[in-house]
Parts: C-alpha cells; structure tokens; sequence
C-alpha cells in the first residue's frame, strides 16, 4: 500500500460522491475523515478478501510457532489488537 496515493474523502463527501468512493475503492483504499481525522477505511471486496487470505496465513504460521516464539511477538499483539476492534 502506498501512502502517498491514498485517497481522502470527508463523510460528507463520501456520502455526496457514494458511487465514485465505491469505484475508486476497487483500485485504491478509500480514507474516510471525520472531523478532519481519518476513522474508516473503504476497500474493494476482492482487495478485502486477498487481505483477509493474508491474515489467515500470517496467523496460521504464527500459531505453527516455527523458529523462536519471541519473534513473533510484535504479530501476537497485531492479532490482539484486530481481535479487540469494537
């Protein structure tokens, strides 16, 4: 993901320009601002899925602990905090 190209709407904006947001999304993540910070993020449902893949194998091959545990502590505390999302 390159940070430089992402793309900022505000709610409003987003919700003015709904059909736009969905397309772009399937190119591009979407950040949507609220109050001039950035609090959602729109992303394409293939993107989504690959995403979602990816988090499965990372996960598995955490959990097959291969090597040194103590490696994979900063991941531990990346699936704590997704699972802890509200």
């Amino acid at each position: 993901m390159d940070i430089e190209n992402l793309k900022f709407y505000s709610v409003a904006e987003a919700k003015s320009k709904f059909s736009r947001v969905t397309e772009e999304s399937k190119k591009n993540f979407i950040v949507i601002t609220k109050n001039g910070k950035p609090e959602f993020v729109v992303i394409g449902f293939d993107k989504f899925k690959k995403l979602m893949n990816f988090i499965d194998e990372i996960r598995d091959l955490y959990l097959l602990e291969i090597g040194d545990p103590s490696k994979y502590e900063d991941i531990k505390d990346i699936f704590k905090e997704i699972e802890d999302i509200e």
